[in-house]
């Protein structure tokens, strides 16, 4: 019986809950914890930032979030308007940091996915910018996995 739940744990361990992120001509692949709320396009604040990649600042549940656009900090041209454009809320995972979230504008809503390691194939992909780590196939869907620390580092230098 415990061999059973052995088994059933290393199973549980080795399964990541993703989310596939549409983007203007690519799609991310982030872990689902990454991602603390998808949200509906909305009204930016101003902020002033620099850099043509931070939007503006949401104001995300009384708390003012930094929104950047993920193609123009990649090197990659904007994406037109979109009515279906979203943002995603993303945990900052730099421990103690003063921007405890970020937001990126996505294109869509993103798809949840449960995966295995195994279902992630390494690929080679043509313009694959500085933010995008590795490129990746799953289930017929080739997707980038974003360099978030490097992202995270953008936003806190910038604002």
């Amino acid at each position: 019986m415990s061999e059973v739940s052995v088994t059933t744990q290393e199973e549980k361990t080795s399964e990541l809950d993703c989310l596939l992120v549409p983007l203007k001509d690519r799609n991310l692949i982030m872990p689902n914890v990454t991602v603390a709320e998808v949200i509906p396009f909305s009204h930016l604040l101003t902020t002033n930032a620099s850099t043509e990649w931070v939007l503006g600042r949401l104001d995300w549940r009384g708390t003012l979030v930094p929104a950047i656009c993920y193609e123009i900090l990649n090197g990659q041209p904007s994406p037109a308007p979109n009515p279906d454009a979203r943002f995603i809320i993303v945990n900052n995972g730099s421990q103690g940091s003063p921007i405890p979230f970020y937001a990126i504008l996505v294109q869509g809503i993103p798809r949840l996915m449960h995966l295995q390691e195994t279902d992630l194939q390494q690929v080679d992909a043509m313009g694959m910018g500085p933010l995008d780590k590795v490129a990746v196939n799953m289930e017929g869907v080739t997707a980038m996995i974003p360099d978030l620390e490097t992202i995270e580092c953008h936003v806190q230098v910038t604002l």
